[in-house]
């Protein structure tokens, strides 16, 4: 996972999702990785960004069901150099990966709210079903 350079802005809700929900960890599995966050069956969306004839890993989020109508991201990180305070602004990366989580739950039969642990606070959307 990054380590963002304005994380630091969002230490206690950063923490507190670690608390609540656990510590991710990346783990290798045979010849591929994955993040999980131990006791959790968690699902992970990467972005990746195009660059030339290659894709770049630009950001990662991690969510899981934590009721019958609830799916939580618990855990987002975008590598510094595609933040919006950088210079990759038109890469929108963490914008459409939270659109991207939001069509995911949309999909998900009974889910009817988003929660967003590294909001302010603690936010739940209605999540429209199609």
């Amino acid at each position: 996972m990054f380590f963002h350079p304005e994380q630091g802005e969002h230490t206690a809700s950063i923490n507190a999702s670690i608390e609540a929900y656990g510590f991710p960890k990346i783990l290798q599995e045979e010849d591929s990785l994955r993040i999980s966050i131990a006791g959790l069956d968690v699902q992970t969306l990467y972005a990746f960004v195009p660059r030339g004839s290659t894709q770049e890993l630009a950001g990662v989020v991690v969510y899981t069901r934590t009721s019958d109508d609830t799916l939580v991201l618990l855990h987002m990180a975008v590598k510094p150099e595609f933040s919006f305070a950088s210079g990759y602004r038109n890469e929108l990366v963490l914008p459409r990966m939270l659109v991207q989580l939001r069509a995911i739950a949309k999909r998900i039969k009974g889910i009817k709210r988003l929660s967003i642990v590294y909001a302010d606070h603690r936010e739940l959307r209605p999540v429209a079903q199609a």
